[in-house]
């Protein structure tokens, strides 16, 4: 009974072996489970204001200097634009969720959504503005401001954003995410990506404007970088690229040889007296 159950367990590592070898090769990036081993930078998955104030200074350096390449120069004005919107205009946007806490306050805690004049409604409570707040300083800035009513107030926050995952993933639509959630995650929530997806072809649109797209949206999930690292917010759409359709038939059958291979590893395996 118990070599039944060890060969069913090795036959079920094989096969997510194969599997995990054969996904990092199609889709050419590392696992979240990987990525979430390091962080490229060293910045926390929620940027703080003194962290953006220094991505802003350096990304302002490489976009003025005639050290890089053109197309890099661009990205990093692209990048400086994106964090200085930030530092002025804070990341809540109407739409956006904070998970709220307010410790002994049962009728005031849950899931609150901003309003109109980018304002948190918490019930018992007047509105309290967002403009200008980061993400990182949601909790202290809560904590302040709802103790002005409640004495000794204990208060956790957690800010989320409102994203539109679209295109190469299995359960396109909206979405409201933690906002330190890793880019491969906030795809997994979308219920994964598709055989036919190709990361290279992706885009982040703004309205009109592209924020993120190709190779850096590759680089972001590889390095395993956040939603808020990537300077999103409230609309964004994340537009997964696919494969044109006369690649599509050779990664089907890429897929469909995964069967056989599993069949294989066990074949070895039951010669070698594994199983």
């Amino acid at each position: 009974m118990q070599s039944g159950q060890d060969a069913g367990a090795l036959l079920r590592h094989c096969r997510t072996l194969v599997w995990s070898l054969l996904v990092g090769a199609l889709i050419g990036v590392p696992s979240p489970a990987a990525a979430q081993e390091s962080t490229p930078d060293g910045r926390r998955a929620v940027a703080t204001r003194e962290e953006l104030q220094a991505a802003l200074v350096e990304a302002d350096r490489i976009a003025n200097s005639g050290g890089y390449s053109r197309s890099f120069r661009e990205a990093k004005a692209k990048e400086a634009g994106l964090v200085r919107e930030r530092l002025q205009e804070g990341d809540f946007q109407v739409g956006d969720q904070v998970q709220v806490t307010i410790f002994g306050e049962t009728t005031a805690s849950g899931v609150q959504t901003v309003g109109p004049g980018r304002a948190l409604s918490i019930p018992g409570l007047p509105d309290i503005p967002l403009r200008g707040v980061l993400r990182s300083e949601v909790e202290p800035y809560l904590r302040d401001e709802v103790g002005r009513f409640i004495k000794n107030a204990q208060v956790k926050a957690r800010g989320m954003i409102r994203l539109s995952i679209l295109g190469g993933v299995v359960k396109p639509g909206f979405y409201q995410l933690d906002a330190d959630m890793m880019l491969s995650d906030a795809l997994t929530q979308a219920g994964g990506v598709l055989p036919t997806t190709e990361f290279k072809r992706s885009v982040v649109n703004r309205g009109s404007d592209k924020i993120l797209e190709g190779e850096a949206f590759t680089k972001a999930l590889a390095d395993g970088r956040s939603v808020d690292q990537l300077n999103l917010k409230a609309g964004d759409i994340i537009e997964v690229g696919q494969k044109p359709v006369r690649d599509t038939f050779a990664t089907v059958q890429t897929i469909a040889l995964i069967p056989g291979l599993i069949l294989g590893v066990y074949g070895i395996g039951k010669l070698a007296g594994a199983f």
